[in-house]
């Protein structure tokens, strides 16, 4: 979709292209076979989206109540649209077809269902937000066109498909419960955030070594975010958010250790977190719970989250970088919410799984290893496993649109304990086998 990436300028036919995510090598391999097989042009396929699929799109919105399959025929679109976007790409890679023309094209073509979808929201999101996404799109596409910017970025790619997919499902009123209003704008909000930063860095006012901290203001606004819908009783919105901003804290110590930092970046990081993991939880419980028993639980867990970042930027040196002593306090945030979500009677289990997030937060002697550095390492070792994780994320959506929300929520809250207590189980095995 429009925007720019924050990475390296387009390289030329033929040439290694640098990026924070590397591809699999077997993504890499089924795109060439595939892009060699297709005998048509890139340009034909980026002309066929603006051509023929987005006016179908318009015509089928306006239509939707009328036509018998309105909603199949909107969504069959999407995905014809998606897949042409993505073959015309991969074809002119295999085909040693990519020119610059070629990409402004490909972006040119993907505005026009931005505007079709937005055209049938204008009367349900904030209007500012809206028109702020549009302006930065075409923005973007224009410095993109005058040399300023690159198209490779996966982290801009999913972003935008995201929104687009949002304001898609709000314009026809689809999964009202979890593609709210709300929650659309504030995903727009956070992709203006998104799109401004890329506006800066390819008009050379954001430096590379601001990208990390950008990230983590990402990673707050989510925070703040979170404790908006959890004031309004949606707390599985909130963790929504919760686990947006744990995505972004995991790409802004990527881009810190790719292109450097400020001297500020540790701590803006650590506010970051301390606001998504340990402020925001704490809200949280206290609408949950209510009263004194909330305000109390609720201001002990973020006082103990953010003790524990404290200690941890100070013993920063003495720390060993790949592996966490306790659970991270996303894990800890995470147990949490889960648990409002799915005990919101139960106080008794609530409290239960505070204290279990608070002790394993805490357990210093005992030793996790560092995910965000694990997936890092298996992204630049380019296990196929690691491509596994968006469909298990689409599993998960999968399950809360036919069995409900509990369903995906049981199952994060049955990972982060497993991933909590598995180091004290395998040591108590490894003492039994020993005695």
């Amino acid at each position: 979709m429009p925007p720019a990436d924050l990475g390296e300028p387009d390289s030329k036919p033929g040439e290694a292209r640098r990026s924070l995510v590397s591809k699999p090598a077997w993504v890499a391999r089924a795109e060439q076979a595939l892009g060699s097989r297709l005998p048509v042009h890139p340009n034909v396929l980026s002309a066929l989206k603006l051509g023929v699929v987005t006016p179908l799109m318009f015509v089928s919105l306006r239509q939707v109540e009328v036509l018998r399959l309105g909603p199949t025929l909107v969504l069959g679109l999407f995905v014809v649209f998606a897949a042409l976007d993505y073959l015309d790409g991969v074809v002119a890679r295999a085909r040693g077809l990519d020119s610059q023309f070629g990409r402004v094209f490909d972006r040119v073509t993907d505005y026009p269902l931005l505007l079709t979808v937005s055209y049938f929201c204008l009367d349900l999101v904030p209007g500012p937000a809206l028109f702020a996404k549009l302006g930065l799109d075409a923005l973007l596409i224009v410095l993109y066109a005058l040399g300023k910017g690159s198209t490779e970025n996966r982290l801009r790619t999913g972003i935008s498909y995201t929104t687009l997919i949002a304001l898609l499902f709000v314009s026809q009123g689809w999964l009202p419960k979890l593609v709210s209003l709300p929650v659309v704008s504030a995903l727009l909000w956070a992709n203006v955030a998104f799109s401004a930063t890329v506006v800066l860095y390819n008009l050379g006012i954001l430096r590379k070594r601001f990208i990390a901290d950008a990230l983590s203001g990402a990673n707050l606004l989510c925070g703040v975010f979170s404790m908006i819908f959890a004031s309004q009783g949606r707390f599985e919105i909130s963790l929504l958010f919760l686990i947006l901003g744990a995505g972004f804290d995991g790409f802004d110590g990527a881009a810190a250790r790719r292109w450097g930092g400020t001297r500020f970046g540790v701590y803006s990081d650590d506010i970051a977190d301390g606001v998504n993991y340990g402020i925001a939880p704490g809200v949280a419980i206290y609408f949950a719970l209510g009263g004194a028993v909330g305000v109390g639980i609720g201001v002990a867990y973020a006082l103990f989250t953010i003790s524990r970042l404290v200690y941890f930027t100070l013993a920063k040196s003495e720390s060993d970088p790949e592996r966490f002593a306790g659970v991270p306090s996303t894990v800890g945030g995470l147990i949490v919410l889960c648990a409002l979500i799915l005990f919101p009677e139960e106080e008794a289990l609530v409290g239960l799984m505070v204290g279990v997030a608070c002790t394993q937060m805490v357990s210093f002697s005992t030793h996790y290893r560092h995910l965000g550095r694990q997936m890092g390492e298996a992204v630049q070792a380019r296990k196929p496993a690691l491509m596994a994780m968006p469909l298990f994320v689409g599993l998960l959506l999968l399950g809360g649109k036919l069995w409900g929300v509990a369903v995906p929520v049981a199952v994060i809250l049955i990972v982060n304990l497993v991933y909590g207590f598995t180091p004290t189980a395998l040591a108590f095995v490894s003492a039994v086998r020993r005695d």
